[in-house]
């Protein structure tokens, strides 16, 4: 086996590529490696998720379009429905290396679930802009973003004319600039914010609660780029009205300094936040995407093939979601769809308390890729309290998993036995001694103290969980 086919490395991977690491999973880097696990990874669509749809089922306003769900009960749980079919598929789904992707794109083009006008097209634009896109092309996401009714009512898009005295709306066009492309320091200033602003009036919606995507020509004016200009490197050369605004947002797909800033915010989600923009790992990723078109599958490929991600083990902090995701994941939990409501709630509560519910960030700039941001002393507190309420299985009543798969067979004969099988079982790979240690003096035993046959593992599973070793990607 060579050192790149380590054991090392296929847990890094299945660690930092997937929500949680499993059996199942190392057995599946095992049986193909890395590389090619990687590949049929990016390859999502070959890879069957139809053992989750009854799940995704439960939750159906995650599927909707607007007007269904404006139409339909309880339109204002829609919220939850997205965050649990986020869920579902983070915990019991196989294309894993997929919805870490989405999860990016999500927070890339950040839109917050709970604006009132955006709540109900945001179903739609989690299919049709992230989910659609997440390894395609750069340039064709942006466009679908720029046309998507959740993104033209949550920055003021869908209302910004130009028409008679009227000044166009300048949010969407300072956000377009700032966060989906070229990036602070990207080239642009004040003026050319309001030549984009202007270039895009007209791109609204046939209504804001439940249409659709239109461009309003009477709304329309070219302003200062009509006589000349450019904003970018970018110039009209006679076109005008949608053609002209589509064609601008292909520029900016394509612009070197988007291609930079894309691979650099990649490389900070799956290498760390050691990395810096001008690291040869980040360049050759945005030579990557600019020698395919904009293609983010191969800047994907480029990041995780690296000498770089390699030599990058357990120096990512997990994220509140990934951080309950991966637990819930590890652990072996099940789904009852009886239950469903139950684990809605209690899931919705945990990753509340922990401050992360998926598409719930109210700023444009989506969920901080820090470390430093989610891991204070407070957030530490609610993170062990979590790893508790899963490793005990407080699912109000329902069979959230079994310990006695986690212990196997035969059962370890002593404590530090059975803190070395859960371990295993759901870390992939023994504690530290120091850690183990820690597990053994907090319960007041030894290692050698015998197992007996009525103790309860789940309080030396919670252990588990909030150690640094579960911590970390």
């Amino acid at each position: 086996m060579s050192p790149l086919e380590s054991r090392t490395l296929r847990l890094h991977v299945a660690r930092r590529l997937s929500f949680g690491p499993t059996n199942a999973l190392m057995g599946s880097i095992n049986k193909v490696g890395t590389t090619q696990w990687i590949d049929n990874q990016l390859n999502w669509s070959a890879i069957s998720e139809s053992a989750i749809d009854p799940y995704l089922a439960k939750f159906p306003r995650a599927s909707m379009t607007a007007s269904q769900i404006a139409n339909g009960v309880d339109p204002w749980m829609v919220k939850y429905d997205l965050a649990m079919a986020t869920l579902i598929r983070a915990v019991w789904g196989k294309r894993q290396l997929y919805e870490l992707l989405c999860d990016f794109w999500s927070n890339h083009f950040n839109i917050d679930v709970n604006h009132d006008t955006a709540a109900a097209h945001k179903p739609t634009d989690d299919r049709n802009v992230v989910r659609r896109h997440a390894t395609g092309r750069f340039a064709d996401m942006l466009v679908a973003s720029a046309k998507s009714p959740a993104m033209l009512v949550f920055l003021d898009q869908a209302s910004s004319r130009a028409d008679g005295d009227r000044i166009p709306n300048e949010n969407y066009a300072r956000e377009l600039l700032e966060l989906h492309t070229v990036g602070i320091g990207g080239g642009y200033d004040e003026a050319d914010i309001k030549e984009v602003a202007h270039l895009l009036t007209g791109w609204t919606l046939t209504d804001p609660w439940v249409g659709k995507y239109t461009f309003n020509p009477t709304w329309h004016d070219m302003g200062p780029l009509a006589t000349g200009g450019s904003v970018l490197g970018w110039k009209p050369n006679g076109l005008t009205g949608q053609a002209a605004g589509q064609s601008f947002l292909v520029h900016l797909a394509r612009h070197p300094k988007t291609a930079n800033r894309l691979a650099y915010k990649l490389a900070v989600r799956f290498i760390g936040d050691h990395v810096k923009p001008t690291d040869a790992v980040v360049t050759n990723a945005a030579k990557a995407y600019t020698s395919n078109d904009t293609a983010i599958a191969p800047m994907v490929r480029s990041l995780l093939l690296s000498a770089e991600f390699t030599a990058a083990p357990a120096k990512k902090a997990r994220r509140p979601f990934e951080y309950v995701a991966g637990s819930m994941r590890q652990v072996g939990m099940k789904f009852d769809p009886a239950k469903s409501e139950n684990m809605m709630w209690i899931s919705i509560d945990l990753l509340s308390k922990l401050g992360q519910v998926p598409h719930c960030w109210p700023a444009p700039n989506g969920y901080p890729d820090s470390d430093g941001k989610w891991l204070s002393a407070g957030a530490m507190v609610s993170r062990w309290n979590a790893a508790t309420t899963i490793g005990q299985g407080m699912w109000l009543g329902m069979p959230a998993y079994d310990p006695a798969r986690l212990l196997g067979t035969p059962v370890p004969t002593t404590v530090g036995g059975v803190i070395d099988k859960l371990s295993v079982s759901v870390l992939q790979a023994k504690l530290p001694a120091s850690l183990r240690n820690a597990i053994l003096g907090a319960v007041g035993m030894t290692a050698d103290t015998p197992w007996l046959s009525w103790y309860n593992s789940r309080g030396l599973l919670s252990y588990v969980l909030q150690s640094p070793a579960n911590q970390m990607r």
